[in-house]
């Protein structure tokens, strides 16, 4: 045998089971004194080995359990039986309610540790699955039936806020997405107010209903902001919500005060947009964030491929969906709202919905040239 004592073995050797039988092999053929010292151990070490051996056969030569066979601490059976029948008649009562509201004497933990012991604990819901439950729900949805509107500040973008305080820049981002092709519109404003919100929906219903999409059958998702809501009470009413139901005879959702995981699909969008726009460009005018603002919103909505989305563009989607689409309806140019007053009030003051476009950036770059729109239609007739 090799040179290392036995208490080496012990730290290094993978298969103590085998050296064992190899030691309590020695030890039967040649006496527990040999063995003692041919192993470099103790002889009460080759006695116990050998024993257990006498006792269990090849089975004792392994590792023992250290658990004390008794433990003070250790719930009693009638109280384990007392903390199932509670959560099972209960169903969803936490650990915590149960000691201190149903007097379970127990920690926390080990309150837990039995319901998970009866196998009474619920699964968890796994993030994976309920992507896929929400992907499915928004599979049912057609091309502009849900559009979820939000505001995203950008004074706290580090890297925009230098240009917007020397060039004043617009201080907010008016964003509308279509939550079944994930089609991204925005438009900028110095203010975040209703007049400012309600220029932007009206310039945005305005351009689906150009290209033939049916406004009536929109629903548009916001939260419960001023700008949208007016204030915090059910009944409140805003020019949001009159251009919307009124004027355009569509649909105006508000989900949950403070659930913005019901507006997802506009929040992921700011968090790209950031990433991929604002944190990595440069802007020294307002007409370069506009230049700009539309190349990145053509890109996004005619190019880029959605990971969530099957790797598919919006305008990918939509052909899919309805067939062959023009994609400028994958391109509203962005516009600051303050500047753009005459939108809101053409709107407002025509219930039939009509008005014209800001004919300086309405599909025109600031150069003046025109993108080219729909067949035999003038881009800057509403």
């Amino acid at each position: 045998m090799s040179n290392i004592p036995y208490r080496e073995h012990l730290k290094d050797c993978r298969n103590l089971f085998h050296y064992r039988m190899i030691m309590v092999n020695y030890a039967l053929q040649h006496g527990i004194k040999p063995a003692a010292v041919e192993f470099m151990c103790s002889k009460n070490t080759i006695r116990k080995w050998l024993r257990r051996y006498a006792e269990q056969g090849l089975k004792g030569l392994n590792n023992m359990s250290n658990r004390p066979k008794h433990s003070p601490n250790q719930i009693p059976y009638e109280e384990e039986k007392e903390i199932a029948e509670l959560r099972n008649l209960l169903k969803k009562i936490s650990p915590e309610r149960m000691r201190y509201e149903f007097g379970i004497k127990r920690s926390v933990s080990a309150i837990y540790r039995v319901i998970k012991q009866n196998c009474i604990s619920r699964p968890k819901w796994k993030k994976q699955i309920k992507k896929n439950d929400l992907r499915a729900e928004k599979a049912k949805l057609r091309v502009f039936e849900k559009i979820q509107i939000d505001i995203k500040e950008l004074k706290d973008i580090p890297n925009y806020w230098p240009y917007m305080r020397r060039h004043k820049l617009p201080k907010y981002q008016f964003t509308a997405r279509d939550v079944r092709s994930g089609a991204l519109f925005f438009a900028y404003g110095h203010t975040k107010d209703s007049v400012n919100a309600s220029t932007f929906c009206s310039y945005l219903l305005a351009h689906l209903k150009r290209f033939g999409v049916d406004i009536k059958k929109v629903n548009v998702q916001t939260d419960n902001d001023g700008a949208f809501v007016g204030n915090w009470r059910v009944n409140s009413s805003a020019p949001f919500k009159y251009i919307i139901e009124q004027i355009y005879k569509a649909a105006h959702l508000r989900i949950p005060p403070s659930a913005p995981t019901h507006n997802s699909d506009v929040e992921t969008s700011h968090a790209r947009i950031e990433e991929e726009f604002y944190d990595v460009d440069e802007f020294n005018s307002t007409g370069e964030l506009i230049n700009k603002g539309l190349t990145y919103q053509a890109y996004f909505n005619i190019v880029r491929p959605n990971r969530y989305r099957q790797m598919k563009s919006p305008l990918k989607i939509i052909e899919e969906l309805m067939g062959p689409t023009d994609p400028y309806l994958l391109v509203l140019p962005p516009i600051v709202l303050d500047e753009h007053f005459e939108l809101y009030e053409s709107t407002v003051k025509s219930r039939s919905g009509g008005h014209h476009l800001p004919e300086s950036l309405s599909f025109a770059d600031r150069t003046g040239a025109w993108f080219p729109g729909r067949a035999g239609t003038d881009p800057r007739i509403g």
